[in-house]
């Protein structure tokens, strides 16, 4: 039930941030879904293990490097969904910044 909650406040999290920005554009409510799902996925499989494989330079950064992670795990999320577009990586990145904004307000709502 914890993944279906998180995949749905994804799913919401998104849809608000491309009405919001026009860096992440997605083409169908399809691609939006399998979107959410791989953004889920990726987030509990594939960033713990580059966070802990950045974790040097993380500290060098002060945790900024963070940043790049999370921009990185939107850019495989708009690589792998056919469907959703990415103008570029700067736009990964704030793409994520405006889905860190967002979802401090519809998680909570949804969990």
């Amino acid at each position: 039930m914890f993944f279906l909650g998180k995949w749905l406040a994804n799913f919401v999290v998104l849809a608000i941030v491309s009405l919001l920005y026009k860096g992440l554009i997605y083409e169908n409510l399809t691609a939006m879904i399998l979107g959410s799902l791989v953004l889920t996925v990726a987030q509990y499989t594939i960033k713990p293990l580059l966070k802990l494989l950045a974790l040097p330079i993380n500290i060098l950064t002060l945790g900024l490097f963070n940043l790049v992670i999370n921009g990185f795990i939107i850019w495989i999320m708009a690589s792998l969904v056919p469907g959703i577009h990415l103008k570029s990586f700067g736009s990964a990145i704030i793409a994520w910044i405006l889905v860190s904004i967002v979802g401090l307000f519809v998680r909570p709502l949804i969990h």
